[in-house]
């Protein structure tokens, strides 16, 4: 027993037995409508966003949507940040269908995406009872590049103007110019990525910011998705465990290794 816990082979499949677990449990319980939104710690950034899509109207400006340059990715491990940002696009699409606010999605560049981001869009228009609302001219794609994507959007806000600014999802160095340019012409910044080392931008530019991994509990509420939610469920019930570990860690070597031995051997 010493031996396997001396090679740290056993907590990592203590951890995995504690998240399969949980993974069965917080599902079946998501589908059975035992976990639900509401039971999520509120989020401002969300009730600014359809204050957002009110400002946008009464401005007469369009409501623009970014996920970012790279925010399509669909094979690759940041895969579910696209998801996030697809919750979010078909939620932004029901609240501009509902207040009748002209939407702008800008599109990244990887092409497998398309076919998911307009479904995002109709099916929020659908929901609304607007289908006929629905524009295919609103879905902008500028192709290959960050650069050129960049160049595209900060040339829409300056050209269309810009009332809510919403980007959500995956962003490199396309955030900072876009996001400037959409504060520049008077727009309100609303978003944030799971990339930490991009949080930066939006905490400095967005009035109201998802830090991190908000964007998927935000996600998660927005969506209402029985899967969304049972995962922030499990990925806490996977933190507390990792910090338990590293308590009990902490604690055994402040008690010296003989000490560990002698507990580990009761």
């Amino acid at each position: 027993m010493l031996g396997i816990l001396a090679d740290g082979t056993l907590q990592p499949l203590i951890l995995l037995a504690v998240l399969t677990a949980a993974t069965y449990v917080y599902n079946k319980k998501a589908y059975a409508g035992e976990i639900k939104a509401d039971q999520l710690r509120e989020i401002p950034a969300i009730a600014a966003i359809t204050e957002g899509v009110g400002k946008s109207v009464e401005e007469n400006k369009p409501v623009h949507y970014a996920m970012g340059a790279s925010g399509g990715q669909l094979y690759s491990q940041l895969v579910s940040m696209t998801l996030v940002a697809l919750a979010f696009l078909n939620y932004i699409a029901k609240l501009c269908a509902k207040y009748e606010a002209q939407l702008i999605v800008h599109m990244p560049y990887q092409a497998e995406s398309i076919p998911l981001i307009e479904a995002m869009v109709r099916e929020g228009y659908k929901f609304e009872g607007k289908q006929e609302a629905f524009q295919p001219s609103c879905l902008r794609y500028y192709g290959q590049g960050a650069l050129s994507w960049t160049q595209a959007v900060t040339a829409s806000y300056d050209q269309e103007g810009v009332g809510l600014n919403l980007s959500i999802g995956i962003f490199y160095s396309d955030c900072p110019i876009s996001l400037e340019m959409a504060k520049i012409k008077g727009g309100m910044n609303v978003g944030g990525t799971g990339r930490w080392i991009m949080v930066y931008a939006f905490a400095m530019m967005c009035d109201y910011v998802f830090l991190g991994q908000e964007i998927y509990v935000a996600g998660a509420i927005i969506s209402e998705n029985p899967l969304m939610l049972a995962g922030v469920w499990i990925e806490d019930l996977g933190k507390f465990y990792s910090l338990l570990l590293l308590g009990v860690g902490l604690i055994v070597g402040l008690l010296g290794v003989s000490a560990a031995a002698a507990l580990f051997a009761l």
